[in-house]
């Protein structure tokens, strides 16, 4: 027992702390730095461990460095005392770090396309993007409008528009969503069509995987969540009058290529819950690239699609638009 005790001992001590913590209650912790991010500082202390503390609480934080051995005392006295550790003279205070304040990013992009033979074709494609970030919550704002013609005759005129709010709950990968968009199609079964819903996300997958932020080497920043909740639509100008009630069960797929390109994707399907059987899915994905000599400037691509398994006879229930694009970021 004596031998495993003195065992213990000296796995405690055997790195000596470099550096210093101190907490705005005027604490003093002497250890290991870990990690430190926007958000806390992990310490390893030699009797209590890991500790994760936030970076509000952090006053100060300095490098220590340890006494060189051929300085010590010879003398067993000496020996036996355990050594403290000194302060650098040019040793750093760290200010405390700010909690990361969101701010919106958003996004205009816009696509025109032209053809002419047997037939003369033109389309528009205008969009809207922004999300707004912080630790506690996630806004995001997305909308287009399509316009298409052949031989002087609209093939396509339509217009969504939809907000979303993600809250998630602090150290889990649970959180709460709200969401609402509003459609027209000039083409559909209905001419105007409201959506609400909100429910519960699962967060998946959550990697990270740091490098220098440029080109030759990748940021890379993965995540997947799932979402189930309850909503419910409002078709206005079609055969479906009332308001009905729809399940939801979506998933959402982000990658950070680099600093440069983005990749989203996401699907979610929309059962009936008022009417057995019938159901809505919708799936969106786009890829974005910013162009280095064009400052603020992206290229865009991707898709959007939608099944309605309601549609009104003679109306095509499939729904699929590709795009490509340039946008201006603000």
């Amino acid at each position: 027992m004596k031998t495993l005790l003195v065992l213990l001992a000296v796995m405690t001590f055997a790195t000596d702390p470099t550096w210093e913590l101190v907490l705005t209650t005027g604490g003093v912790l002497r250890g290991q730095l870990v990690q430190r991010n926007e958000e806390s500082i992990v310490f390893e202390h030699p009797v209590l461990g890991r500790l994760t503390i936030p970076a509000d609480s952090v006053k100060t934080l300095r490098e220590l460095q340890t006494p060189d051995p051929a300085t010590e005392s010879t003398s067993a006295a000496a020996d036996a005392a355990p050594s403290e550790p000194a302060v650098m003279d040019d040793a750093i205070d760290v200010k405390p770090i700010e909690k990361v304040k969101g701010s919106w990013d958003s996004r205009i992009s816009l696509g025109l396309n032209a053809s002419s033979g047997k037939t003369t074709e033109s389309s528009f494609r205008l969009s809207l993007d922004s999300v707004y970030e912080d630790p506690n919550k996630k806004y995001t704002f997305d909308s287009f409008y399509l316009f298409k013609q052949t031989d002087n005759i609209s093939t396509e005129n339509k217009l969504t528009a939809g907000i979303r709010g993600d809250w998630p709950f602090a150290g889990s990968p649970w959180g709460y969503f709200g969401q609402g968009r509003y459609d027209y199609d000039e083409f559909q079964s209905w001419r105007h069509r409201v959506t609400a819903g909100g429910g519960f996300t699962y967060l998946l997958v959550d990697l990270d995987r740091i490098g220098p932020d440029d080109d030759t080497k990748r940021t890379d920043t993965v995540t997947l969540s799932a979402n189930v909740g309850i909503g419910l639509n409002k078709e206005f100008g079609s055969l479906n009058t009332g308001i009905e009630y729809e399940g939801i069960l979506g998933l959402n797929f982000a990658w950070r290529i680099s600093a440069r390109q983005r990749f989203t994707i996401d699907g979610t399907v929309f059962p009936g819950i008022s009417v057995s059987g019938e159901y809505r899915f919708v799936s969106r994905a786009n890829w974005s690239l910013r162009l280095d000599r064009l400052d603020g400037i992206t290229l865009n691509a991707g898709y959007f699609y939608e099944y309605q398994s309601d549609a009104d006879p003679g109306i095509d229930p499939n729904d699929l638009q590709f795009f490509i694009t340039l946008g201006i970021d603000f």
